[in-house]
């Protein structure tokens, strides 16, 4: 899903930056009270991870790639504003280092990944808020485990949908969203399939090991 340089014209970079440059802001200003120091060692592990999975992809559309996502693998076991601190540090070495995604389109990358994704990441919320009230009762994972694979899914399918239209209402690529769209969305239908079964195991791994990772239920963010 990195964007590379050239594609998107300026009227669509610059109000991307600005938004994600205060919504940055804002989740770095978050995060300095939310984060603990002993979830460092958790954070580097999940970050280091996810770039891993970002670096196995192939290209789509003249400058573009499929890949995983990973946000809300991240969001889950942190909070939405962590994870897009995590994405955003990911996408900033792949450009900077292994000129994955181009550096102007940064910006439109940690949109796409890191913004776009939180509707993925409010669905993981709202299922897991409407099925697992008891699960700390009864230890009912099948819950957690279904809002994490349905989150993951649809976070790829919106970043897709979101990357579609970017590309196809830019100047620079005059192809047009009835094709730019369906491009995105064909095979990211398919890539969140895998985002999500990868997501859902990786949840039930730290449930049943490691599960004081797992914000419980009542501790749940909706967005810090």
């Amino acid at each position: 899903m990195h964007i590379g340089e050239g594609l998107l014209d300026l009227k669509i970079l610059i109000p991307i930056w600005i938004i994600v440059l205060g919504y940055g802001a804002i989740s770095l200003l978050r995060i300095r009270k939310s984060v603990k120091t002993d979830q460092v060692p958790i954070i580097s592990v999940i970050t280091a991870m996810v770039f891993a999975f970002q670096m196995l992809n192939f290209p789509i559309l003249a400058g573009t790639s499929g890949h995983l996502i990973g946000f809300v693998l991240m969001a889950i076991f942190f909070s939405p504003s962590t994870a897009f601190i995590m994405i955003s540090v990911v996408l900033v070495i792949q450009a900077f280092l292994f000129a994955d995604g181009g550096i102007i389109a940064l910006g439109a990358n940690m949109f796409n990944m890191g913004i776009a994704t939180l509707l993925g990441y409010f669905i993981y919320w709202i299922i897991r808020k409407k099925f697992s009230k008891n699960e700390n009762k009864d230890k009912n994972t099948k819950p957690l485990l279904i809002a994490a694979f349905f989150g993951a899914y649809f976070s790829v399918i919106f970043a897709s949908i979101i990357c579609g239209i970017e590309i196809g209402i830019s100047d620079n690529f005059p192809i047009g969203i009835e094709k730019t769209i369906p491009a995105m969305l064909g095979y990211h239908a398919l890539i969140g399939i895998g985002e999500g079964l990868i997501t859902m195991m990786v949840v039930s791994f730290f449930q049943k090991y490691a599960p004081e990772y797992i914000p419980p239920i009542e501790d749940l963010p909706i967005w810090s």
